[in-house]
């Protein structure tokens, strides 16, 4: 098992984007903003500064549940 994702407050300058890293198997997302991370896996889906799921995080979820 991989070690935690980090999840820091956040600080409304949420960007998410692909690290190009994996964890478990699963691509690593993180966010720009505060450096919070999200893999598929995850019950909750990120939301950029915009309010908009960012189409890598869409395309992502999407995969994981697959």
């Amino acid at each position: 098992m991989s070690a935690p994702l980090e999840i820091a407050a956040c600080r409304r300058l949420c960007s998410w984007a692909a690290t190009g890293r994996l964890r478990d198997g699963e691509r690593l997302f993180a966010c720009s903003g505060c450096g919070s991370e999200w893999a598929a896996s995850e019950p909750w889906t990120p939301i950029d500064h915009t309010g908009v799921i960012p189409p890598a995080v869409q395309a992502e979820r999407r995969r994981g549940r697959g």
